[in-house]
């Protein structure tokens, strides 16, 4: 049944879905966030809990946020018209922009208005829309569940918060910690009687960059390889072979080439990369990036505290803190600098990417070299 009790506190995934199993729902749920998997997962629960089989082309609506013609008065029309056959009518509108507030002439970041001032863009002026938003939130009916996917829900935006809160549930979903990642890919494999090591997960997750789409879809490849082989263990040489390159341990390995003043392995390694159709942006990006984590972990030094921090899986963790231990935190901070000035070439047209990169590798190893004095 639809649950009409007002909910301050955002939700998780396993609460909803838990809700779901109980049988009962909200009339409304706003949902945001950069984890779509969830987001998707909760929509496909919630038309296999409300709406029929047979009457699902007539009593699940999708509405499109990009047609500028969409208006809370069309949405209020949907929601307002009974169900076919199922318990509920079931209304998404995906990506409508109505909860997301920037101002006139500056992003919603930069606004420092009131709250309630920083309102939507729209052509039939964004205070009458969004009052128009507001009334139709109190009044869905228990016959229709309406749910919104937004990139971002903008909290200045008091009138429209307090109006989901108070007849439905305001979730965002973000990114999960490795951990929880870690036992949600053992579960998913014990289900298909697979067993996974441990740092065969650790590593499908941080090749994944932590993203459960890009993880399912792994995933999905191993649990094909396994029903047809019959191999019942998926172990770090299995995602060697038929996961996605593992971009961010030869960030690893291209680091310690430095660091040992190997200008030629750190070479053949970004070759590596290139002929793995690895864009060069994106390896000087990674590089860029591990450099900030290696003088973070340099400052937190334990594991454990950088595991937290970084949000990175143990494994991951375990080797910043010893990579960070090889340079001294002066030195790191100088080629951190050195990729940034190196981005500031290639962007100017100074340069070419594939050089500059190969440049910022060689001139890195000399100056960790002389630095010690070889």
């Amino acid at each position: 049944m639809a649950n009409r009790q007002t909910r301050r506190a955002s939700p998780g995934y396993n609460e909803l879905k838990a809700e779901l199993r109980a049988g009962n729902w909200q009339r409304l749920y706003v949902l945001s966030g950069e984890e779509n998997f969830l987001i998707e997962r909760l929509l496909e629960a919630l038309t296999e809990s409300l709406v029929s089989e047979g009457s699902r082309m007539l009593d699940r609506v999708l509405l499109d946020g990009n047609n500028r013609r969409l208006s809370p008065a069309q949405v209020e029309a949907e929601v307002m018209t009974p169900p076919f056959l199922s318990r509920c009518k079931l209304v998404i509108v995906r990506q409508s922009g109505w909860f997301a507030a920037p101002a006139r002439g500056r992003s919603a970041d930069d606004d420092d208005s009131s709250p309630d001032d920083a309102e939507p863009a729209a052509s039939n002026g964004p205070r009458d829309r969004q009052a128009a938003l507001a009334a139709l939130l109190a009044k869905v009916p228990d016959s229709a569940c309406l749910v919104f996917v937004e990139q971002k829900v903008d909290r200045r935006l008091r009138s429209l918060v307090q109006a989901i809160e108070q007849n439905g549930v305001l979730a965002e979903f973000t990114r999960e910690q490795p951990r929880t990642l870690a036992r949600w890919i053992e579960g998913e494999c014990k289900r298909r009687g697979l067993a996974v090591e441990p740092l065969a997960a650790e590593s499908l997750i941080d090749r994944c960059e932590g993203s459960m789409q890009l993880i399912w879809q792994e995933l999905t490849k191993f649990f094909l390889y396994c029903d047809n082989t019959g191999q019942r263990q998926i172990d770090r040489q299995l995602v060697d072979d038929l996961s996605l390159p593992d971009l961010h341990g030869s960030i690893f390995d291209m680091t310690d080439a430095i660091s040992d003043g190997r200008t030629g392995r750190a070479l053949e390694l970004l070759d590596v990369l290139v002929s793995q159709k690895q864009p060069v942006q994106l390896i000087q990006f990674m590089l860029t990036r591990h450099l900030r984590q290696l003088i973070c972990a340099a400052e937190l030094g334990r594991p454990d505290a950088i595991q937290s921090a970084l949000k990175v899986p143990p494994f991951v963790a375990n080797r910043l803190s010893q990579q960070s231990r090889r340079l001294p935190p002066r030195l790191l901070e100088q080629l951190y600098a050195a990729c940034f000035e190196t981005d500031i070439r290639i962007k100017s047209g100074q340069i070419g990417d594939r050089l500059g990169l190969e440049t910022l590798l060689a001139e890195s190893a000399r100056a960790i070299g002389d630095a010690r004095g070889h």
